[in-house]
Order: C-alpha cells, then sequence, then structure tokens
C-alpha cells in the first residue's frame, strides 16, 4: 500500500467522526433552533437533493479536467455550510453534506489502489469506527459546538489532500455521455432503497426522542454502539465476498436488515429498540464496501466519477423526498408507519438486484 492511498484512508477514515455525530446531532440541532418534524424533514430534503445535483456537476467536471481539485472545492463548500449552520442560520445544512462529492474520491482511490476490495474495506471500516467517537460528543459538547468541531475536522482533512498527486489528467472535454449507461440503469433498483431509508435514517435520533423521550446524550452510546457493530463487520466484508460472491454478500446481508426492520418500531422499550437498530445498521450496511467496489469495476476509469456520481444521484433523489415523508408521518404521531414501509421498499430493490447482477461479481 503506498503513501497515497493511505492518506486517502485517513481522509475518509478521519470524516466518519463528522458522520457519526452528525446522523445524531443535526434533527436535533435543527429542533433546538426552532424548526418542527415537518420543517427537518424538508431541510434534510434540501440538503441531499442540493448536494447531490451539485455532485454530479463536479463530478463531470472532474472526469473532463482532473478530480482534485474539484474535490477541494466540494469540501470548501461544506466547510461553508457548517460555518453557517454554525451561527445558527438553519439553510447551511443545505451545503454541509459535500465532502466526498458524490465519485470523486472513489474515483481517485480506485486510481491509486491495487487491491480496491481491501482499501474501501478499510477506509470505510475506519471510518465507522471514528464515528464512534463522533457518536460521543453529546457527552462533552453542546450541539452548536459539535458542529464547529465538525468544520474544523473538515479543513484538517481537506489539507491532507495536498499529499494526494493525481494521475488522471482527465479527458479534456466536458461529456455527459456514458458507455456504462446500461449498467448504471439496472442500478437505477437502489433508488428504492434510497427513498426507503431516507424515510427514517436521517431523522432516526427524532425518532427515538418522539417515541421513548430519550436525550441526545442518552442515545449517544447506543449510536457509537452501532457504528462500532459496523465498524467491525466491515473488516469480514471482504472475507464474506470471497465466500460467496459480492452480489450473494449484499443481498443475504440485506434480507437480515430487512426483516429487523420490521421488528423496530414495535420494539416496548428502549433497550429492545436499541439493539434491533445496533444490529440492523450492522446488517444493512457492513456489505457497503463491496457495493462500492463493485459499482466501481463495473465503471470504466474515464467515467467513474461521474458514473458514480450519476448512481449516488439517482439513490439521493428519492432518499432526499424520505425525510419529509418521514417527518410529516411524526409531525401526524405515525411513528411505525415509515419502518413498514421501507421495509416494503428495500424488499423490492433486493429482489430486483437481485434479478439484475445475480451472473455478475
Amino acid at each position: 500500500m503506498n503513501r497515497e492511498e493511505k492518506v486517502l484512508i485517513a481522509i475518509i477514515s478521519i470524516n466518519g467522526i463528522i458522520f457519526g455525530s452528525s446522523q445524531l446531532i443535526i434533527p436535533l440541532y435543527l429542533k433546538e433552533l426552532g424548526l418542527n418534524s415537518a420543517m427537518i424533514g424538508l431541510f434534510l430534503t434540501g440538503q441531499m437533493l442540493i448536494s447531490s445535483l451539485i455532485a454530479v456537476i463536479l463530478s463531470v467536471l472532474g472526469d473532463a479536467y482532473g478530480r482534485r481539485k474539484f474535490l477541494f472545492m466540494s469540501r470548501g463548500i461544506s466547510i461553508l455550510g457548517m460555518s453557517i449552520l454554525f451561527i445558527g442560520i438553519p439553510f447551511g445544512i443545505l451545503i454541509s453534506s459535500m465532502m466526498s462529492a458524490g465519485g470523486l474520491i472513489s474515483a481517485i482511490m480506485a486510481e491509486k489502489s491495487k487491491n480496491l476490495d481491501r482499501s474501501l474495506s478499510l477506509a470505510f471500516s475506519f471510518n465507522v469506527l471514528l464515528s464512534i467517537f463522533g457518536s460521543l460528543l453529546p457527552l462533552f459538547l453542546s450541539l452548536r459546538y459539535i458542529i464547529l468541531t465538525n468544520a474544523l475536522i473538515l479543513s484538517f482533512t481537506t489539507l491532507l489532500l495536498l499529499f494526494v498527486k493525481e494521475g488522471y489528467k482527465g479527458t479534456g472535454k466536458v461529456d455527459l455521455r456514458l458507455k456504462s449507461i446500461g449498467k448504471i440503469g439496472k442500478l437505477s433498483v437502489e433508488s428504492l432503497i434510497g427513498l426507503g431509508a431516507g424515510m427514517i435514517l436521517p431523522i432516526m435520533s427524532l425518532w427515538f426522542y418522539l417515541r421513548f423521550n430519550v436525550t441526545a446524550q442518552e442515545m449517544s452510546p447506543v449510536f457509537a454502539a452501532s457504528n462500532a457493530s459496523l465498524a467491525l463487520s466491515m473488516l469480514f466484508a471482504p472475507r464474506l465476498s470471497r465466500m460467496f460472491g459480492r452480489v450473494k454478500s449484499i443481498i443475504y446481508t440485506h434480507i437480515i436488515g430487512i426483516i429487523l426492520l420490521i421488528f423496530l418500531p414495535l420494539s416496548g422499550s428502549y433497550i429492545m429498540a436499541s439493539l434491533i437498530f445496533v444490529l440492523r445498521n450492522t446488517a444493512m450496511n457492513m456489505t457497503g464496501p463491496i457495493f462500492r467496489s463493485f459499482i466501481l469495476n463495473l465503471i470504466p476509469e474515464e467515467e467513474r466519477a461521474r458514473g458514480s456520481s450519476l448512481i449516488n444521484l439517482i439513490d439521493a433523489l428519492p432518499r432526499s423526498a424520505g425525510p419529509s415523508f418521514g417527518g410529516y408521518f411524526f409531525y401526524l404521531g405515525q411513528l411505525s408507519t415509515p419502518f413498514f414501509i421501507t421495509a416494503a421498499l428495500y424488499s423490492v430493490a433486493t429482489i430486483g438486484f437481485y434479478i439484475f447482477f445475480k451472473n455478475v461479481d
């Protein structure tokens, strides 16, 4: 493993602190700023939609003129968004999640890595492992100062990019065409997972608050345990891939995750709900590195950034609508309905993925 590959793994890993804290505190911070559940859902919808559209634009430019400079730009936009959010303006959330600009950092990793499955598994695993620290930040800092901490961490990891020299120089022209569009079209089945995930995951901490009346401090250990379990399971992802193949590994773990998702809203206690939440998160996401590697191997090198970003956009468009639906259901007091809808969408998407890619590995 060369130095640049290690730096990229470090960048992705350290950003886990931001992910770990954000998934817990963002809905609660927006509530602290005076927004109700429905408005929180709308803001999170806007965040995902805007970040995905900008990511596609930057990725198209990255494939044309080199990806590193546009990765710097995307992270600068995120730092600006976090700074606006820190001073108490909710609209900052709309541009605060541009850290990887869709497929840019994945495309650079694919260029530098000799074993992409291993590199992505290490990066994703350490990312989730460090997200444990992010999940624990509410025990030490106010929600507002966690936002500031995240901005400083993102600034530091952006500086680390100075140690990565890009070999890929770009095609020299903007090209919206994709030779891999047929394969990407089949992956559009994942948009159903995006819609389902969007309905509950961005506002999961809000669900715990409304269902069991628990605080961010009480939720913090649960989210930390969830991330710890996921980090350990990701280390076994390459072995799982070797045993069953990428596609079957993704299918098997998703089935377990769907079953647990159905039982989650039926939990009668915070302890039981927390246990199911941890197990579901682990099962549903442990094959994330395998799926990302699967995608990158489907797409030619000169299309990887915009191809990955297009796949992310296909996922993000319905995902961005999810928090609005989920937040509205919560506003009406229907706390279980989004989970059952999500389980149904996950099931259809998993079946579709198997049908389209059962002979591809």
